[in-house]
Parts: structure tokens; sequence; C-alpha cells
């Protein structure tokens, strides 16, 4: 048996798989190396000491190494093709996400991926971005069956989608499981998904929650289609399905929810009004998603990585409270308390996705 001395998180048990797949997510989960685990916590080796932006992005109780046992490795993608290829896995459909991969070099990454897993049936990749306010984006086959449309398994619920007819973004699994595991399983809830998708927020948190009740709202009329039929497959009965655009039907929700999700990072801020009205007069939570951009002009590019990730956190926090306080006298909310603020995932060079967490406060 082969040991190594490698850095790990140790973490609580509770919380390991949560950790596993965010580690996993960011490339820093060391996958040849058997996990190990007591009664109480987890120790998941890391390929490499995290850096110093990165350790406040994983919920760990203590960074230190140790010794783990560690396996053959597994030929990986870039063995086989000779570089690393951007891809995301969804269902039984493997996306390419490089726009620059093009000719011979998509049929090899195809071919080896196919063989490297063998439950993907289809290779497909991005041709357009997202578009339009259904934000459908275009797909080629590449290779395998054709077909957009699979079954995709996350934090034990199942979503069928058409990845041409809906937007669905499984690198937003870890981000998901952090807002279901705030919601508390006795209370009787009343929550409302804003930009609800075919489900991957209102799903998981209808399932957590069995007593409260969830509001999916969609104006994809494919989105609540699917969403209609995961919520069956789910066994669920306390999801309410509603196609429409929520600036035209928000005033049915008046006073309504106790939670409200907002994941829509390009524009969500346009709709916080409607997100307040929407809100319980006596206040609640609000999860908001925000794509914010900054600069610095350190030269050292870890610290300049950081600068500029907390100023754009900053940026969404500010804008979160201008909006809330500008609606604040129409609704009579006294004040904004932010329990978190973090960024969630690099949308590009220096730009960012900002989850935050509110509440507020009637």
């Amino acid at each position: 048996m082969k040991t190594e001395n490698l850095p790990c998180v140790r973490v609580e048990k509770r919380k390991g798989e949560e950790i596993r797949r965010a580690l996993k997510e960011l490339e820093l989960l060391r996958t040849d190396a058997r996990i190990i685990s007591n009664d109480n916590f987890i120790y998941l080796p890391l390929t490499r000491e995290l850096k110093k932006d990165e350790i406040g992005e994983i919920d760990f109780r203590e960074l230190l190494t140790r010794e783990f046992e560690v396996l053959e490795r597994r030929k990986s993608i870039e063995d086989l093709v000779g570089f690393k290829p951007s891809y995301e896995m969804v269902g039984d459909i493997a996306v390419l996400t490089a726009v620059d991969l093009t000719g011979e070099n998509e049929q090899l990454v195809a071919h080896a991926l196919m063989n490297l897993h063998k439950n993907i049936k289809v290779v497909a990749k991005r041709v357009s971005p997202v578009e339009g306010v259904f934000r459908k984006r275009k797909m080629k086959i590449i290779a395998g069956e054709n077909r957009t449309e699979t079954m995709h398994k996350e934090n034990g619920c199942r979503y069928k989608l058409d990845l041409e007819k809906v937007y669905f973004n499984p690198r937003l699994a870890s981000e998901r499981n952090r807002v279901v595991s705030q919601v508390e399983r006795s209370r009787k809830d009343e929550i409302i998904d804003m930009f609800a998708g075919v489900g991957p927020f209102s799903i998981q948190i209808a399932k957590r929650a069995p007593q409260s009740h969830v509001t999916a709202i969609d104006v994809n009329p494919d989105a609540i289609r699917y969403l209609i039929e995961n919520i069956e497959l789910n066994g669920l009965r306390n999801v309410e399905a509603i196609e429409g655009d929520i600036k035209e039907i928000y005033e049915r929700f008046r006073n309504k929810a106790d939670r409200i999700i907002m994941n829509l990072p390009k524009s969500a801020y346009l709709f916080l009004r409607e997100a307040l009205c929407m809100l319980d007069p006596r206040g609640g939570i609000i999860h908001f998603y925000d794509l914010e951009s900054s600069y610095s002009d350190a030269s050292d590019e870890e610290t300049k990585s950081h600068e500029i990730e907390i100023a754009a956190i900053n940026k969404a926090k500010a804008k979160l409270a201008a909006k809330v306080e500008e609606a604040g006298d129409e609704f009579h909310f006294r004040s904004l308390e932010i329990r978190d603020a973090r960024k969630v995932k690099t949308y590009a060079p220096y730009a960012y996705i900002i989850g935050i967490d509110a509440r507020i406060i009637g």
C-alpha cells in the first residue's frame, strides 16, 4: 500500500459531502487518495495547500497535513488528449464549454470522455451564449446520441431537462445545497423562487422542509413543463409551479413570502421592488445573486485577485442596500441585515457571481 503525506481539511461529518463537492468543483480535491473518517470528522485530501483567498470559501474545521493511502491513479482526460479541456456533466451528457475547441480536437475530447465515463451517452458543445428572457442556448452534438434532453441527479433529487430549452448550471450544486441547508425542516414557511427554472432550488427546499410551501415561478414555458414533471418525479406535493413574468404577476403574492430566492445574477437587482412587495411585512430572508466585476492595480496576482473579489462583493452589497433603502418607505421595512456575502463562482476574468443572504426586518 502506497501512502503519502498530503495537505487536507478536517470537516464535521455532517458537512462532509457538501465540502467534498465544493472542493471537487474548485479542483482542489485529491481524488486518488482515500478519504479518512472517524465518528465525528472527515479528512479530505487536497491537491495543494489552500491560498489565502480560498480559505474563506471552504467551511472546514482545521487545515492540516496527514498520511493518506494513495490509490493507483486512473487515467485522466489530460493523459488521453494531451491538454485539459473545459467541460461539465449534466446527467448523461458531457458539455464542452471552451469556445476555442474545434474540429479534430472536439472529436478527440468527445471520444476520450465517453471512454473515461461509461455513463456519458452524449457529448455536446455550447455554440451560443445564454440568450433572451427564456435563458436558452444552442448546442451542437459532437458524439453519441442525437439529443439534448437528460436526467440529472443532484443532492438526492432528480431533474429532467433539455439543455437547449432551459437554463441549468450543474456547477451551482454546492451553492444550492448551502442555501437549502439554511431552511428549517420543522417550520411552515412560504418560500418563493422567483426564477425557478426546472426547480433545482425549489425541489431541494421542498424535500428538506415538507411542511413549508414553495411557489416556483419562471417565464419560460419549457422550464415550467419540466418543473411540473420534476415535482412528480421527486414525489412532492408542496411545490406550486407558476408560469409568468414576475413583473406582471408579483401582486398575486403580495405580503406572502418568508423567504425569497433571486437566482438571476445579471438582473436580479431590477426585481428587488417586486421581491420586497412579496415579502411578509414582518420581514424575511432574501437570497440575492449579482454579477459584479472590479479592478485592482496590485502587482502580485494572488493579492490582485483577492482585492478584486472583495471589491465585487462590496459592490453587490451596496447595490442590494441601495435598492432596499429606495423601496423601504413604500413597504415599511426598517432595516437590512446582511448575514453572508460571498463569491459563488468566477464568471469571467475579474468578474464574479456574488451570493448574498440577507434578512429584511419589518
